[in-house]
């Protein structure tokens, strides 16, 4: 399930593995009401190199039952961004708090569309391209981190960005993979540094969270989300994805243009959209309740509690 968190909320963790060193001393706990950061000494474990890397944490409908392979499991999924390599903690840990911020308020919302078996000549992984929605586009803010990175002396190991998600490692039988169901939606619900603790287990060191498009809440007999948005269309796009979390054939249908004013208009295309896929392949929907408002929240965010009936 989809949880709520503060819009670059900031996070600073300390390995596990650091407890156990000794002049170790976390203090300064610093609220500044946009980020939180805990500073401490980590005399011993800064000095060695470790194997970084700054990735997209996410989070989606996994399909169940996958064929054999080293499969990652759905914590330790994500979309590397940079690959650092083996390098000092330390010069690092000092420049994070300079680390550019993301243009967008709301975490960014795609579609896992094709299997990737990489490399191709001798494929090794087994992957999910993901392609973003329109207004999610993460280009922009990528060569921005990738320059920040590069004008702090740091040779990146990528030639090309190809966003993707790894799900298994060799051995695996591609002919098995490739029946995997696709489409499914994806949502990044943060940028982490990471540490490679082993081949399929990775520790968040640093990172930003981003603030989410929709989080599912309790309701008696139906499903309800909490669907944010910048504008009315974000709140279209935002509540077509929660759906699609509970229903990923939805993505075949969805729209990402609209002429929608207010929400009622939403409600009615929605309505439509849930009929169209009725008719043709069966939905779990039955309608989407002419209920509440949007408001705004303190974060300058729209506000929709959704109501589906089921």
């Amino acid at each position: 399930m989809i949880s709520s968190g503060s819009a670059f909320g900031i996070d600073f963790k300390v390995c596990d593995c650091f407890l156990k060193q000794e002049n170790l001393d976390v203090a300064n706990i610093v609220n500044s009401g946009i980020h939180t950061l805990a500073l401490g000494k980590i005399e011993n474990m800064n000095i060695a190199h470790r194997r970084l890397f700054f990735a997209l944490n996410v989070e989606a409908p996994w399909p169940e039952n996958l064929p054999s392979g080293r499969i990652l499991s759905e914590k330790e999924r994500h979309i590397t961004l940079a690959f650092l390599g083996n390098v000092a903690f330390q010069p690092l840990e000092n420049l994070l708090n300079h680390f550019p911020l993301p243009p967008f308020q709301i975490a960014l919302a795609g579609k896992c569309d094709r299997l990737l078996f990489l490399p191709e000549a001798a494929p090794r992984v087994v992957a999910t391209h993901v392609s973003w929605f329109k207004s999610h586009s993460l280009d922009a803010y990528y060569n921005t981190i990738i320059d920040w990175l590069s004008k702090s002396h740091y040779e990146l190991h990528e030639k090309s960005f190809l966003p993707h998600v790894t799900i298994a490692r060799a051995p695996f039988e591609q002919k098995e993979w490739k029946k995997m169901t696709l489409p499914f939606p994806i949502i990044a619900k943060g940028i982490h540094l990471y540490e490679t603790i082993a081949s399929l287990t990775y520790h968040s060191l640093w990172n930003i969270s981003f603030e989410l498009p929709f989080e599912e809440i309790e309701h008696t007999a139906d499903i309800a989300f909490i669907i944010r948005g910048v504008d009315i269309y974000q709140i279209y796009l935002h509540a077509q994805i929660a759906l699609a979390f509970k229903f990923p054939p939805l993505l075949n249908y969805m729209t990402e243009t609209s002429k929608t004013l207010n929400l009622d208009q939403v409600i009615i295309e929605l309505n439509a959209l849930i009929s169209r896929i009725d008719s043709d392949i069966g939905c779990p929907f039955k309608a989407i309740s002419f209920h509440g408002e949007i408001s705004l929240e303190r974060s300058a965010l729209l506000h929709w509690e959704m109501i589906v009936d089921v």
